[in-house]
Parts: C-alpha cells; structure tokens; sequence
C-alpha cells in the first residue's frame, strides 16, 4: 500500500470505531477492542455462542485496570468470556467499560492494527479483482481496506469487484455500500468510502501522483469537502449537499445523510431554478438528473472544480 494510505489509516478509522483498550461486545454481539480490532471468531451458525477468542487475543499486554498487574492467559480468557455473554452489544460505552477489568496499552493496539492491516492487504491482492491494487490511487486503496476492516477482507460484493476489474471508480463508489440496517454506525463509513472511490476516480482522470491521499484524515468530513482541494463529487449526495452550500443554499451540514436540512436546501434550490422540486428525497439516486445538471452549470460558473 501506498505509506500515504499507511499513515493514514488510523486517524481515518478511529474517528469511526473510537479507540478502546478494554474488550468489548460490538454491536454483532462480536468481542473487539482496540480500533474495531476483532478478538472473536463466531460460529455464524451458533451465533454469539463462541467461548474461544482468536490467538491475537494473547499476543496483547493485557493488565489489571485497577493495580496494573499483567493478566496471564486465564485471565484474559475469563474476561473475554465475562465480556462475551455480557448481554452489553447495544449498551452504552460507558456500561461496556464499567464490567470491563483488564486494559491494554496503545502501543499493543498499534502493533495490532499494522499486523491485521498488513494481512488484510494481503488477502485483498490475492483476490482476482484487486490484483491491481499496488497501482491504485491511493483514496481507493483506503477505500478497500476500509470495507475490509469492517467485513473481513473476503467479503463478497459481486457489483463492486466486477467494477474494482474494470477500474471503474463511480460504479464502485456506487456499489460499496455495506448494510445499515440493524447497524446504523456504518453509515459514517459508507459516506467515507464511496468519497474515497470517487477521488481515486478523480486522481486517475488527472494522471498525476496516485500516491497521494488527497483526502486529509486527520480532519472531519466536512472540512475535507470545504478545503477548496477536493472537487465537488455530484455522484455522491455528500456532493450535491456540498454544491448546495457553495451556492447559498443551506444543507445545515455535509455528512451525506439526507435530513430534513437537505432536503429543504435542495428544494429551495429546484425552486428558484424553475426545476420540479423532490422533497422527498432519501439518497442521491432520487435527486433529478436535471437538478445535477443544474448544479453542475452553476458551480462551473463560479469556477468551483467538479467530479464528475
């Protein structure tokens, strides 16, 4: 991988998991820690049964949170167990870390996620689809082992590897979209994503450096679409909300999330342009190709860079 996307990797993830030092139960009832890092690999067929944690589980230093004495193995197997059939997937973090007893320092958690970021690139360039990966731009790059940091590198989306085949960026930006429902905490990501694809898109029309992030992790979302460095991405409601805003039409934030304020902002628009307005809309699929287009004229216009 690119050292842009290595170094970057974690000030783009942890705004997205958090940073934890205990075990706990994520929200498919999964034992983690660290950054999204799995110590649990369930049985799917006897779901949230699995007593056994993964062997890196006891290759971190764990310790006593209360007298900072390392835990031996049977320690650390107690709790992952305690934490396991602790009933806490859905509750608070604050309840998670009050049953939580043993830590582990970040310097363990760091060296946990180079080792499962490296092996997951290596999984992902084994697979026929993504043979090409050392060449990609590196926002695709970042893309890629994000999905696989919250799927497993052996996820199966048929749409997305066929496009990821044929290098073709929107049509992954557009079929990188992991399942909401029942999990809710994945739509940041999927925003994140489907940014990261469009701009690899952008980066290889441009055939400059590919190894450049472009994207800056290390800031929020929003800055990111303001900082004057990105083009606007109308392929992505996060670019129609960003267009909106440049032309003094108030989407009330750029999170890519179609809200009340949005959808308001878009409306208003249509409006004032004589367009038919949809005030229903709940993704970019349903904002007309006109309004786009329309959007598209008026950022050309002010000379604000667009991509497509």
């Amino acid at each position: 991988m690119h050292d842009s996307v290595r170094n970057g990797f974690n000030a783009f993830s942890e705004p997205l998991e958090s940073r934890e030092h205990m075990m706990y139960l994520d929200v498919k009832s999964l034992v983690s820690t660290g950054v999204g890092n799995l110590l649990d690999a369930d049985d799917p067929e006897n779901f949230g049964s699995n007593p056994v944690p993964l062997p890196d589980t006891f290759t971190l230093d764990w310790s006593d949170r209360n007298t900072g004495a390392p835990a031996d193995r049977a320690a650390v197997e107690d709790e992952y167990r305690k934490i396991k059939f602790s009933g806490t997937a859905n509750a608070p973090t604050s309840q998670k870390r009050a049953i939580a007893q043993l830590l582990v320092s970040d310097a363990s958690i760091d060296g946990l996620i180079t080792t499962k970021l490296d092996s997951f690139e290596t999984s992902l360039r084994g697979r026929p689809p993504f043979t090409g990966f050392d060449d990609w731009p590196a926002p695709g790059q970042l893309g890629l082992l994000s999905m696989a940091w919250a799927m497993g590198p052996i996820f199966r989306f048929p749409n997305f590897e066929a496009a990821a085949a044929d290098g073709d960026w929107q049509t992954m930006a557009r079929e990188c979209r992991m399942t909401e429902a029942g999990n809710s905490g994945v739509v940041p990501r999927n925003v994140r994503n489907a940014l990261l694809f469009t701009l690899a898109g952008w980066v290889a029309s441009q055939g400059g450096d590919s190894t450049d992030l472009v994207y800056d992790p290390t800031v929020p979302l929003d800055a990111n679409l303001r900082s004057g460095t990105l083009p606007v991405p109308l392929n992505l409601l996060i670019g129609v909300q960003t267009a909106l805003e440049t032309l003094g039409f108030d989407p009330h934030g750029l999170d890519g999330i179609a809200g009340p304020g949005t959808r308001g902002a878009l409306t208003a628009f249509q409006t004032a342009n004589g367009l038919t307005p949809t005030p229903g809309v709940s993704g970019i699929d349903d904002v007309p190709e006109e309004t786009v287009a329309a959007l598209a004229a008026q950022l050309d216009a002010r000379g604000v860079a667009r991509f497509p």
